[in-house]
């Protein structure tokens, strides 16, 4: 299906923040059978996230000064620690006090981080793999839904710009919403996951894959696997509409998303992460 023109897009966006074309249901990929390899398993380059330096594990403070002012929630909310048994050395635990939403939010006290990891070797980068492992509490409480890490790409001479963000919903299941601004208006593309869940209790690995599609056409690629399994499988997506905007790192969000009461963290709890790693062809 053709991608509807700059103008139309800027017409739906600025009236609803909608996504792109008519509404549609979820649209799996022929040619990617529910099989098919992780894209971890599949790309040679790859680069890790840095936890340490030296041999020295990293402070928030330090990740911060990486982050150029655009991180929230680092220094009240992450540190880094090594692991005695698990997927990797070193992680990421973060702290989701109760009460708390996004750190980017109105609502006190903050929880979780937010803050963009954009590595200068997948600068142009069309096509990327992002991966990670998790642990959640097996108490955890998933209540109305949160943020997950995701790929971000952007356009080196304008704010034209995509994010696709994961998100837990109650129970568990996944999600992945690709958040577009195009010449300022922003519109939004939903994609559920196909009944995964989320476990909790014990590490469980995220791999999620996207493929740019061609400036003008909704052919872009967006898969995202739970422990290997494929849970999300479109071909559909429009994450731009100028050849411009290409990858351009990760949005490394975790916190609960709702700043309603009821959406809030229920409980103080932590999430650890290990390190993200970002492959490509």
């Amino acid at each position: 299906m053709a991608m509807p023109s700059t103008k139309v897009i800027l017409f739906n966006a600025a009236a609803s923040l909608v996504a792109i074309g008519a509404v549609v249901g979820v649209v799996r990929t022929w040619i990617a059978p529910s099989g098919l390899r992780a894209c971890s398993e599949r790309y040679a380059t790859s680069m890790v996230f840095p936890l340490e330096r030296e041999g020295v594990v990293l402070t928030a403070t330090d990740i911060q000064a990486r982050a150029g002012g655009r991180d929230a929630g680092l220094l009240e909310n992450l540190e880094v620690v090594r692991l005695k048994k698990g997927p990797a050395p070193i992680a990421m635990s973060v702290e989701l006090p109760k009460g708390s939403a996004a750190p980017t939010s109105s609502v006190v006290p903050k929880g979780g981080i937010s803050f963009p990891w954009q590595p200068r070797s997948l600068k142009d980068q069309s096509t990327a793999c992002l991966s990670y492992q998790i642990l959640l509490p097996s108490d955890f409480d998933f209540n109305l839904g949160g943020a997950l890490p995701g790929l971000l790409g952007q356009a080196d001479q304008s704010n034209d710009r995509f994010l696709v963000r994961l998100a837990w919903h109650q129970g568990g299941s996944i999600s992945a919403t690709n958040f577009v601004t195009l010449d300022g208006k922003k519109f939004k593309q939903h994609a559920d996951g196909d009944g995964a869940t989320i476990p909790r209790g014990r590490w469980f690995r995220l791999d999620q894959e996207v493929v740019l599609n061609a400036p003008d056409q909704e052919n872009g690629i967006l898969r995202v696997w739970i422990d290997g399994a494929l849970a999300i499988d479109r071909a559909d997506f429009a994450y731009r509409v100028k050849s411009s905007v290409a990858l351009a790192g990760v949005a490394a969000d975790i916190y609960y998303s709702g700043e309603d009461i009821s959406a809030r963290s229920p409980a103080d709890t932590k999430v650890m992460l290990t390190p993200f790693e970002i492959r490509w062809p």
